[in-house]
């Protein structure tokens, strides 16, 4: 095969190049729609369960961050002792019977079952998530064909938000909720067919002893790595960084969506989710043509939070029309060139035998901040003397000021690192 390490590879020549990795890109792009595309319904869903719909709405995001926080020291440990294919088809299938479920729901009366569906979600995609991440470097390499599998990754999971929450809102508001769980069901089901067609190269220690005692053992361990890995630990909390301000910028977006005249709240709601998630898409791309001096990389991940923040600051000065998904596009775009960049840095700053677990702890540090940052937002507009663009404004800055703290803290380290590696 080509060696593509020291040049720039095109989208359309890394699919030519790594059939293996195209073939997992279309499965990945069905199981990602399937998860946004009943996203919306699950909002949707939440104001009929429930009396408080702000509170309902902030609740499921909640849920749905800290169920995918707890499992991920357990879920990324699978990841770097189990088949990384198998896991993201038993994520997959198992998805596809929590979508069904929901179709039971009717009222009150089933908001056990509801919740219990919504948590199972997002736990399975907890299986998904370290394994997926841990793999596309054995499918691809290193090198710069390693940074465009990221990027064509990163903007699967935008495509998927754009296409799945604007025509998942769509289909709610015109067919109801059932029907986008019923589409969901399948694409989960089609992803994992195509996942099981796939081999997927893989270094693992062969299990020994208990699943419990050992994996636990390896949680510690890749803690204790983690820890002792100073460049590795740094780029951890990135996406953490963005989260802090992100996770209540989410939960305002749901509301502002109900306020922007598109008629149905679930239309309202899919348009806005929808320019995040084509932000996120365009983001990486612009990142990967633009930013091509590495060792300058560390330092762009805070100015772009801080970038994000300002986007969002604007959103909060002005009108709220539909031109506002303008504003909310360029946001995400710098909010989905942090991710790549750092997703990049941690794949090639750890080796493949603890690489789960480094991903794992990345969407446990990720995941817990956005959770705690929902909450933290629907309880101010539910009990708060805060209006919801008061709320825009706070959450946006602390973004801006904490982008700026980050880089002022990790710029020595990793000045340090790259004299380090260039030495």
């Amino acid at each position: 095969m080509e060696d593509t390490r020291g040049r720039q590879v095109g989208y359309v020549e890394l699919l030519r190049a790594y059939p293996t990795f195209a073939k997992y890109f279309f499965a990945n792009i069905l199981s990602t729609t399937g998860t946004w595309f009943t996203t919306i319904a699950l909002f949707v869903l939440a104001a009929e369960v429930s009396g408080l719909p702000e509170l309902a709405v902030g609740l499921v995001l909640v849920l749905r961050m800290f169920a995918l926080a707890f499992p991920q020291p357990f879920t990324g440990m699978l990841a770097d002792r189990y088949s990384r294919k198998g896991l993201m088809i038993f994520s997959n299938i198992g998805s596809a019977l929590c979508a069904l479920s929901l179709l039971l729901v009717n009222g009150p009366e089933d908001v056990v079952l509801y919740y219990a569906m919504t948590v199972m979600l997002m736990v399975l995609h907890a299986v998904y998530v370290p394994a997926e991440n841990a793999a596309i470097p054995n499918l691809v390499g290193e090198g710069e064909a390693l940074m465009t599998a990221n990027a064509m990754n990163s903007a699967t999971w935008s495509i998927a938000l754009a296409v799945g929450a604007s025509v998942g809102g769509f289909v709610v508001a015109v067919y109801g909720t059932d029907t986008a769980f019923i589409i969901d069901a399948a694409s989960f089901s089609l992803s994992a067919i195509f996942i099981s067609m796939l081999t997927i190269p893989q270094e693992t220690k062969e299990a020994e002893g208990s699943i419990f005692r050992e994996g636990l053992a390896q949680i510690a361990d890749g803690f204790r790595r983690i820890l002792s890995t100073p460049p590795v630990y740094r780029i951890l909390t990135a996406k953490a960084l963005w989260s802090v301000g992100g996770g209540g910028l989410v939960f305002c977006l749901i509301l502002v969506g109900e306020e922007i005249g598109m008629g149905e709240v679930a239309a309202g709601i899919g348009v806005l989710f929808a320019a995040r998630g084509i932000g996120s898409g365009v983001g990486p791309i612009i990142a990967r043509a633009t930013l091509r001096d590495r060792k300058r990389w560390p330092f762009h991940l805070g100015f772009l939070v801080s970038l994000c923040g300002l986007f969002y600051t604007l959103v909060g000065l002005l009108s709220w029309t539909p031109w506002i998904t303008v504003l909310v596009l360029c946001a995400h775009a710098a909010s989905g060139a942090n991710w790549v960049l750092s997703t990049v840095m941690l794949q090639e700053r750890t080796e493949d035998d603890w690489r789960g677990r480094v991903f794992a702890t990345d969407f446990l540090l990720m995941t817990t901040a956005n959770g705690t940052s929902s909450l933290v937002a629907a309880l101010l507009i539910t009990y708060g003397d805060v209006t919801l663009r008061q709320l825009v404004l706070a959450f946006a800055m602390v973004q801006v000021v904490s982008g700026i703290m980050w880089v002022l803290i990790t710029r020595k380290g990793e000045h340090a690192y790259y004299l380090a590696s260039t030495a």
